[in-house]
This record gives C-alpha cells, sequence and structure tokens, in this order.
C-alpha cells in the first residue's frame, strides 16, 4: 500500500480535525490499527526476535536502528531517539496533526467514529469560530479584488511590481489593497450582510464615537494570514505612501493566537519539509520575496516575536531553523533572544548575517542571489553568534569583562545537554576568554541561581549511566510485567527514587494501570515527548529475564532503594548528632540518638526481609 500524501495537511478540514473527538473512538481506532501494517509503507522491516528492524525514515542512518514492536503496538529508534504509538508514527512521518491522523487511520481500518458531544458552551464557541471564518475570507476576497481587478488598485499594483513581486506570487499568497477611504470595506460587510459586531470582534471595523462604523485597514497593501489549513485568521496591513503606523495587524481573537501562526506556513510546509530545513524571517515582504527568489522554506513571525510554539510547530517539518534578522541592534537582539527558545527546545539553529543595513528584501533584490545562497549554506551557529556578541560587548583585556562573557557564557552553556557539543563550546568559551577549562567545568557543576532549563533537567538524568539501576530496573519490570504495578504502588517506594524522570515514568504507568489497565501504547500520548520517548525504549529493549524471576527481582530493588535510603539518612544524622554535639544541645542529642536507634531497628527489618 502506498504512503499517504505528506503534503502536511488537506485544504478542506474535517469535522475532526478541531479534537471533537472521543476517548472511547481514539481506544477503537488504535485497537484495529496495526503499527506494522503502517509502518510498513514507509520502511522495509525485516524481523529480528520480537521485533521488527529497518532504516529510520526520521533521520539518515546506514545501520539499521529503527525497531517496531507488534506486540506492544510502539516503534522505538535507538539512534535519534524517536518513538511512541501508531499515532505519534503517522504524525512525524506525514505531518499530521493528531485529528488528521485518526481520521486517516479510521478509514484505513474501517472504523466508524462520531465526533463527542458538545457541552453548550463548547457548541457555541465552535458556531461561533464557523462564522469567523467566513466573514475574514469575505474580507480577503474583496481587498484581493481591489488590487487585482479595479482601477483603484493601479497605484498599489505599481508599488508591489517595483518590489519585484510577480502577479503569480500575489495571487498564490492572496494579497489585497485597501481603499483610503473609512467606510469601503464597511459598506461591502453590509451589502454581504454580515454581523459587523462579529467584524468589529476580528478587527475589521471599529464603532465611531457617535454612531455608525469605519475601516481598521485604509489605504494599505493587505498580507492575509493564513493557519496551516488555509483558513484565514487575520490581516497585516502596510501603509502606501506616508503616515503611521507603517504596518497595522489584526488584533488576536478565538481564531488567531500570533503566537501559534506563522506567515506563509501554508505555502512553504512541502519544501520545509523536503529540505527539512527553515528560514525564519520577521516581515511580510521578506518572506515573498525569499519565495519570489525561489527559497521557499521561509516562514515569517506576524505582528510578534518567535515563540515556543512556533518552534514546536516547525520540528513537525524542520530539524533545522535559521534565523534571518536585520542586521541593526533591534535584529542582532532578536536573533539573541531566540537562541534560548530554540535550546530548551532541542534545536540547534543557526543564524545569517546580512550587511549593515540590508534585509532579506532589499539585499536580493539588489542582485545578491548567489552571495545569499552561500550565506544561507554557510549560515552561523546562533551560539557562535552569540559568543562574538558577548566579545564585542565585554572589554576582554580587563578582568570584570573577562568575567561577564564567563558567567553569561556558562548561563547559556547549561542549556545544552550533557555530552560532545557542551564541551566542545566550552573549549571554545575557555579560549576566547582565556581561561582554563576546569574553570568553566567548575563553573558549570556549580548550582546556578535559578532551577535549572527543562532540556538540562532531562539531559542530566537521560544519560544512562546517572540513573539509579534498581529504580530504572523497577521502571523497565512496570513496562514488561504490568502484573506488578500494583505491588510497586502499595510498597510506597517511588517516593524514595532519586530521579524524577523515573519517577514520572512509573507513576504515569500506574496512572494508566489505574483506567482499567490501559497498554503502554494506549497511554504513550499523555507523556511528555522525552519520557515517552524513553518508555517506547524501555518496551522495544528485551527485560533480559529469565521467565519467573520478576517478583524477586522486584524484591531485591526495591530492598536495595531502600537501603540506599537509610544509608543517606544515617549519614545525614551522624552529620547533626556531630553538630548538637559540638554546640552541646542536650535535649536536641537525645532526640537525634533516638532518632538514629529507630533508623538502625529499620535497617535490622530490612536484613530480616532479605534473608527470610
Amino acid at each position: 500500500m502506498a504512503p499517504w500524501n505528506n503534503q502536511a495537511f488537506p485544504k478542506e478540514v474535517g469535522p475532526l480535525a478541531t479534537g471533537l473527538f472521543s476517548d472511547d473512538a481514539v481506544s477503537e481506532v488504535r485497537g484495529r490499527s496495526s503499527i506494522l501494517e503502517v509502518v510498513s509503507d514507509y520502511v522495509n522491516l525485516k524481523k529480528t526476535g520480537k521485533n521488527h528492524k529497518g532504516l529510520c525514515p526520521f533521520h539518515t542512518e546506514k545501520t539499521p536502528s529503527f525497531m517496531v514492536n507488534e506486540e506492544k503496538q510502539i516503534f522505538h529508534c535507538f539512534g535519534c531517539g524517536e518513538g511512541g504509538d501508531v499515532f505519534t508514527f503517522l504524525m512525524k512521518v506525514g505531518h499530521f496533526s493528531f485529528p488528521q491522523a485518526l481520521e486517516e487511520l479510521a478509514k484505513r481500518y474501517g472504523v466508524r467514529i462520531k465526533p463527542r458531544e458538545l457541552s453548550p458552551h463548547q457548541k457555541k464557541e465552535t458556531a461561533r469560530r464557523e462564522i469567523l471564518y467566513p466573514i475574514n475570507q469575505i474580507a480577503l476576497e474583496y481587498f484581493h479584488d481591489l488590487l487585482m481587478r479595479r482601477r483603484e488598485g493601479e497605484q498599489a499594483r505599481k508599488y508591489l511590481a517595483q518590489r519585484g513581486l510577480s502577479k503569480d506570487l500575489l495571487v498564490e499568497y492572496q494579497l489585497g489593497y485597501s481603499l483610503d477611504l473609512w467606510n469601503g470595506l464597511v459598506q461591502h460587510l453590509q451589502e454581504k450582510k454580515v454581523d459587523l459586531e462579529l467584524a468589529r470582534e476580528l478587527g475589521l471595523i471599529l464603532p465611531r464615537k457617535r454612531e455608525g462604523w469605519y475601516d481598521v485597514f485604509r489605504g494599505r497593501i493587505i498580507f492575509p494570514i493564513c493557519d496551516v489549513h488555509r483558513r484565514t485568521v487575520g490581516f497585516g496591513g502596510r501603509i502606501l505612501g506616508e503616515g503611521q503606523p507603517k504596518y497595522l495587524n489584526s488584533p488576536e481573537s478565538i481564531i488567531y493566537h500570533k503566537g501559534e501562526v506563522l506567515y506563509g506556513l501554508h505555502e512553504a510546509k512541502q519544501s520545509i519539509s523536503e529540505k527539512e530545513s527553515v528560514l525564519l524571517v520577521e516581515g511580510y515582504f521578506d518572506l515573498l520575496t525569499l519565495h519570489q527568489f525561489g527559497f521557499r522554506n521561509s516562514v515569517a513571525t506576524s505582528g510578534t516575536a518567535l515563540t515556543p510554539q512556533h518552534i514546536r510547530i516547525l520540528k513537525r517539518y524542520a530539524n533545522t531553523m535559521v534565523t534571518l534578522f536585520d542586521a541593526d541592534q533591534a535584529g542582532i537582539q532578536a536573533a539573541l533572544r531566540c537562541l534560548p527558545l530554540f535550546l530548551e527546545e532541542g534545536i540547534w539553529a543557526k543564524t545569517i548575517l546580512l550587511p549593515q543595513g540590508e534585509d532579506p528584501d532589499t539585499y536580493l533584490r539588489k542582485g545578491h542571489l548567489e552571495d545569499f545562497k552561500g550565506k544561507v549554506a554557510e549560515a552561523v551557529s546562533l551560539f557562535d553568534f552569540f559568543f562574538d556578541h558577548l566579545m564585542k560587548t565585554h572589554d576582554v583585556r580587563s578582568i570584570e569583562g573577562r568575567v561577564k562573557v564567563a558567567e553569561e557564557g556558562v548561563t547559556l552553556l547549561r542549556r545544552i545537554p550533557e555530552g560532545v557539543r557542551r564541551n566542545v563550546y566550552s573549549k571554545t568559551l575557555a579560549e576566547r576568554v582565556g581561561l582554563q577549562e576546569s574553570v568553566l567545568h567548575d563553573m558549570l557543576r556549580a548550582p546556578s541561581k535559578g532551577p535549572p532549563p527543562r532540556e538540562e533537567r532531562r539531559a542530566r538524568e537521560e544519560t544512562r549511566g546517572s540513573w539509579p539501576r534498581s529504580e530504572e530496573m523497577i521502571v523497565r519490570l512496570m513496562v514488561h510485567r504490568p502484573e506488578i504495578i500494583p505491588k510497586v504502588s502499595e510498597t510506597g517506594v517511588l517516593e524514595e527514587f532519586e530521579s524524577s524522570v523515573l519517577k514520572q515514568m512509573a507513576e504515569g504507568l500506574i496512572g494508566l494501570h489505574e483506567k482499567g489497565g490501559q497498554t503502554l501504547a494506549e497511554g504513550l500520548d499523555h507523556f511528555e515527548e522525552d519520557v515517552r520517548r524513553q518508555l517506547s525504549a524501555f518496551a522495544i529493549q528485551e527485560s533480559g529475564l529469565e521467565e519467573g524471576t520478576h517478583q524477586k527481582v522486584l524484591e531485591d530493588c526495591i530492598q536495595k532503594i531502600r537501603e540506599r535510603r537509610a544509608k543517606n539518612v544515617r549519614g545525614e544524622l551522624l552529620r547533626r548528632i556531630k553538630d548538637a554535639e559540638r554546640r552541646q544541645g542536650k535535649k536536641e542529642l537525645e532526640a537525634l540518638l533516638l532518632e538514629r536507634q529507630e533508623l538502625a531497628r529499620r535497617e535490622s527489618g530490612f536484613r530480616k526481609e532479605k534473608d527470610a
């Protein structure tokens, strides 16, 4: 069977694409689906033991490290770390949203699914959205017609031609023009019998002080802003001629969230997927010019700075992200603000530096196409850019300047997962500042003033050697032997886990078991991505235990965890006893000695249980 079309999203959105489906529907589709069949559409798999192995579709590799377990309905790649169930695989490989993956699998396996019954409030909100989209579409067609066909749009057409934008591009992006009148759109909406209060909610019109309405966008080039389904959610407007503000954007509404929408994504997503790389710019004209010159893997933020949600959306399509901001101070600061966001999302980003005073639009229109291609190919690591900025900002000839560079550099280095990349950049920073590497390593190991970033916490604990072996074995047993989960829960041993990641996994598995014995495949979607990946890896790997030994192994692991805990408590008690003796605190000392006796009694009980 041929793979599904990976044009990312269909133009028309089905009723389930809003997430209005029941848990029963999801369970039925999952139960009827075969992850082996679905993955086999994309990967040539060969059976190896209980698993099937092949080359990973998510990264380039020569030696197969991609595994599928048909029994558990789970996949995992030991090369890039991707893992999950049949829904996760289809969403990743086909660039589907969850509702769309559900619909595709339902069609494939002949499952009829009905939308979930909505509450009165949900019905009202859904109905309101369905009314708002057509109003934006009416406005779009009005603006587009004015630009492309009407005499009043002649000046705007000449302006856009001067900026090098072809007619085909204007049609593809549905650019428009708004008359320099107070009521041009208002009259058109009235003719179309549109509720003007709803048009106000979308930011298209505003009420006059006394009575009536007036247009928000007047005498402007109009850029329709669409979501990934190509529904118009808002507009941007660039004034034609003199005046302020130069750019005007629609306000947020129930259908437009600036931090979740990227201008040009619908048109760019196929190219981004093919190149596995995306260029990020800030302006409408920058984006359009890039597409005009063949850089179709480009998107732009609209009316807001880059957000974590923007990056998460782009991660569906690309693993390389390149920022392209203006070369002025504001552009430099924008690029630097992006770096922590990329690191938090596990993306190693790059940046392109253009000459001072240039932006992608002006640079390409001046005939620098080949030079620009070279800059894209040789994009600078955003981390290197950050280091260069630090060296320019602080006087590294002075001790104070070198200290500042080291401190700011270490703050960002902490966001990089431990490993080769962090070591390389630590060495680079040490060389630039003129410090010994050991000094920077000491600074990295020192506690930071605030809580460590999520990626750093995960990176510390996901280094296999750093996980307590007994805790890891208990989680592995819970994955492979779900019947032991009640006993793990009853013992309360999770409260003594040192690893927060392993504890989160174990608590999640207990939660699945308490929900009527849900399988791991059924519950993976409830875990964070990094935890889901590790659980899928545990599920693919064999436990390595002989049949009938798992109960004994579990008891031994619990025993070791408790002994470790007691040892740590004993050490802390001895320290407090010495402090009390030094301060001659008699009452405190007596209480601590009693506490030590109680601990010794508990430890004796551990040993008796072990010998029994």
